[in-house]
């Protein structure tokens, strides 16, 4: 009977909101003391998305964020359907993610964004002999580079070896199975030490990513809830944001996404301004869809061409040994 005691009736009265349960209903309970009004629900409610909102915008303006979005698909269906209504539940929204960068990164790490532009393939002002040469796969050796010698092997070899080992005494015959606690752990070169990251959920979009103009509005939209606005914006209306035309973004999403973003780059690159040229985002694919265009690689490579089916060497041969 407490008004001040409320907490298992706010958790409750929160939780009956989110389940879409009827007003009348939610009334009645609040009447027995189960839960709590109406009323108080919204106002619950109000203060939530006050105190994100301002947690967004400090997090978004300290510039040391990354965002992440993608479409997800919502069926309301009517209470009472209609005629006009019968085909028409399905709403295309989108859902993005605030979070902190962590590991020790500073603004000043991310302030490169006119480096990148200057050799950007895509810059118009850039001409062909000032660009980069392009990198290809033998690059990734030279990273970190080491000194061989003729009695050692070399850090990548040592991991092949200790995978050899792994495999062969879990799934080898039951002799190697009894050495397989002979095995230690390879040893960690440059490891990234495990931090905990929070994510923080930004405001749902009604926007679907289908076209590379609705992936502009799920940026501004984004970075808007991150107090980061277009530098011409911010001085005509007077807002208190940060101007980003140094820095980059780190943008996350699927492959579809990298290429909208893509497209949004090469379509605004004759703009004047680094915002309208949208120079600030640097897209990052997931690590799944990145497995996924690797395996699609493998395929059109090795599996997929008839040719590659005659040599005993190849990796359809070592397939049908594992499963004739």
């Amino acid at each position: 009977m407490n008004q001040k005691a409320n907490a298992l009736q706010s958790i409750l009265g929160i939780l009956f909101q989110s389940a879409h349960t009827p007003q009348k209903v939610i009334d009645m309970l609040a009447r027995i003391r189960i839960s709590i009004s109406t009323e108080m629900i919204n106002g619950a409610i109000r203060s939530l998305l006050a105190e994100l909102q301002n947690h967004l915008r400090t997090l978004g303006q300290s510039l040391l964020t990354s965002y992440a979005y993608d479409n997800f698909d919502v069926d309301l269906k009517p209470h009472v359907p209609t005629v006009e209504k019968s085909h028409d539940s399905l709403k295309h929204l989108m859902s993005g993610l605030i979070f902190p960068l962590k590991h020790g990164v500073t603004t000043e790490d991310l302030m490169c964004s006119q480096e990148l532009w200057g050799q950007s393939a895509i810059n118009p002002h850039l001409e062909d002999t000032r660009l980069p040469s392009r990198a290809n796969w033998r690059a990734l050796l030279s990273i970190n580079p080491e000194a061989s010698a003729p009695d050692q092997l070399m850090c990548h070899k040592h991991f092949n070896a200790w995978i050899f080992l792994s495999d062969l005494c879990t799934h080898g015959p039951e002799y190697f199975q009894t050495l397989k606690c002979g095995i230690t752990e390879p040893e960690a070169i440059d490891q990234i030490p495990l931090i905990k990251t929070d994510l923080i959920a930004a405001w749902a979009m009604d926007v679907n990513n289908s076209t590379i103009s609705r992936n502009i509005h799920a940026i501004v939209d984004l970075l808007r809830q991150g107090g980061i606005y277009d530098p011409a914006v911010v001085v005509t209306e007077d807002l208190d944001a940060l101007d980003i035309s140094r820095h980059v973004v780190l943008i996350h999403g699927d492959l579809g996404t990298g290429e909208h973003l893509q497209g949004v780059q090469l379509q605004h690159s004759i703009k004047v301004t680094p915002w309208d040229c949208f120079q600030h985002v640097v897209f990052i694919p997931s690590l799944f869809h990145l497995k996924m265009a690797c395996a699609e690689a493998i395929w059109w490579c090795f599996l997929q061409l008839l040719a590659t089916h005659e040599d005993e060497t190849s990796l359809i041969h070592d397939v049908t040994l594992l499963q004739p």
